[in-house]
C-alpha cells in the first residue's frame, strides 16, 4: 500500500482541477465521487481542512493544509487508507516522487531536492 502522505498527495492533486474548473468529464466524474466520499468520510480538522479547499480551491496554504490534515487521517486509520487508494484512478497514482535523504551520523543537517510536481518531503 502507498504511504498516507503519498496518497494524500494524489488524492489532493486529483481533486484541485475538478474543484477549480470543473475538470474534464472523465475526471470530474470519478473527482466528484472522491470529493463525496471524502466529505462524508473526514471528520474535524480534515473535514475543515476540505471545506477550505473547496471555498477557495485555488488557494495552496489550502491545498497543503489538506495534505496535511488527510495525511493524519490516513496514518490513523489504514482502512480509510485502503479504500481511498482503490478509488483514486491508477493515472492519479503515477508520476508521484517520494524521495528519501538518510544522513544518519550527521548532527542536525537537513535536506530536500525537488524536481517537477507532486511530490513529497519530508524532513525529520
Amino acid at each position: 500500500m502507498i504511504d498516507p502522505v503519498t496518497l494524500a498527495t494524489a488524492a489532493v492533486a486529483f481533486l484541485t482541477p475538478y474543484l477549480v474548473e470543473g475538470g474534464k468529464e472523465a475526471a470530474k466524474t470519478a473527482a466528484k465521487d472522491v470529493y463525496g466520499w471524502l466529505k462524508g468520510r473526514l471528520t474535524g480538522r480534515a473535514a475543515e481542512a476540505l471545506g477550505d479547499l473547496e471555498q477557495a480551491p485555488a488557494s495552496e496554504d489550502n491545498r497543503a493544509d489538506l495534505r496535511k490534515q488527510l495525511a493524519k487521517a490516513l496514518e490513523a486509520d489504514p482502512a480509510l487508507a485502503a479504500e481511498l487508494q482503490a478509488m483514486l484512478p491508477a493515472e492519479a497514482l503515477r508520476g508521484i516522487t517520494v524521495q528519501t535523504i538518510d544522513q544518519s551520523g550527521s548532527t542536525g543537517a537537513k535536506a530536500a531536492q525537488i524536481k517537477g510536481d507532486r511530490n513529497v518531503t519530508r524532513i525529520g
